[in-house]
C-alpha cells in the first residue's frame, strides 16, 4: 500500500508533465490542420503532377511509426543539417508531419460528402472558385470534420507519450523518472495508464456527442 501512497505523492509532479502532452498535441493538431489543407488541396489539382506529389506525402508520411519520425526529426535531421533544436519542437514537427497526412485524408473524405450541385450553384452566382472555396465549401466541410478531427487528436494525445525518448519532461518521462528512482515501475505506469484512459474516455464521448448534435443539425 505504501508503495501506491509514493506515485500519489507525485502525482502533482506528473500532471504538471501532462501539460507537455496537451501542448504538443493541440500544436500538432493546429498544424496539421493547416499543412492538411495544402495537401488535400494537391490532390485535388487538375495537374497529374502535382495530385501524384500529395498522394506521395501521404503515403510517405503514414508508413513510419511516430518513434520513428522523433528520433529521425531530433537526431538526424538535426545533425543533417545543424539545427539544434529543442525537444518539444521536434516533438511537435514529427507529430505535425505524421498526422498532416491523416487529417488530408479526412478533409479529402468530408469533400467528397459535399454535394457538387454546390459548385455548379456557387459558379452561376459569379462566385470565383477561392470564393467557392471558402464561403460554401470548406465552412460545411470543417463542420463536418470537427469529430473527426477529435479522433484525431486523441490518436496524437495518445501517440505523444513516446515523445519523452527525445527529453520532454511530458507526464510519462516524469513517471518513469520516478519509476526509475524507486522501482516501482508498475504502479506508476498503471497511474499514467489510468490517467490516459479517463482522458480518452472523456474525449471520446465529447466526439460522439458532437458526431450527434451535428447530424441531427444537417
Amino acid at each position: 500500500m505504501n508503495s501506491w501512497y509514493a506515485v500519489l505523492n507525485h502525482l502533482p509532479a506528473m500532471l504538471y508533465g501532462l501539460r507537455f502532452t496537451f501542448l504538443i498535441a493541440i500544436v500538432s493538431l493546429t498544424l496539421s490542420m493547416v499543412f492538411g489543407g495544402l495537401v488535400v488541396s494537391l490532390l485535388r489539382s487538375k495537374s497529374a503532377t502535382i495530385r501524384a506529389t500529395g498522394f506521395l506525402y501521404i503515403q510517405i508520411f503514414r508508413s513510419l511509426s511516430p518513434y520513428v519520425y522523433v528520433l529521425l526529426v531530433y537526431f538526424a535531421l538535426a545533425g543533417a543539417t545543424g539545427w539544434k533544436m529543442d525537444p518539444v519542437t521536434a516533438a511537435i514537427i514529427s507529430l505535425t508531419l505524421l498526422n498532416s497526412a491523416y487529417v488530408a485524408e479526412i478533409y479529402r473524405s468530408v469533400l467528397l460528402t459535399i454535394d457538387g450541385g454546390q459548385w455548379e450553384a456557387a459558379a452561376a452566382m459569379g462566385l470565383s472558385h477561392w470564393k467557392t472555396n471558402s464561403i460554401v465549401i470548406w465552412p460545411q466541410a470543417l463542420r463536418t470534420a470537427i469529430p473527426l478531427l477529435l479522433n484525431q487528436f486523441i490518436v496524437i494525445l495518445k501517440d505523444s507519450a513516446i515523445v519523452g525518448v527525445i527529453g520532454v519532461k511530458d507526464i510519462v518521462y516524469v513517471a518513469n523518472a520516478q519509476a526509475s528512482i524507486t522501482y516501482k515501475q508498475f504502479e506508476y505506469l498503471t497511474v499514467v495508464g489510468v490517467i490516459f484512459i479517463l482522458i480518452v474516455f472523456i474525449l471520446s464521448r465529447l466526439s460522439l456527442s458532437l458526431e450527434r448534435r451535428l447530424a441531427w443539425k444537417l
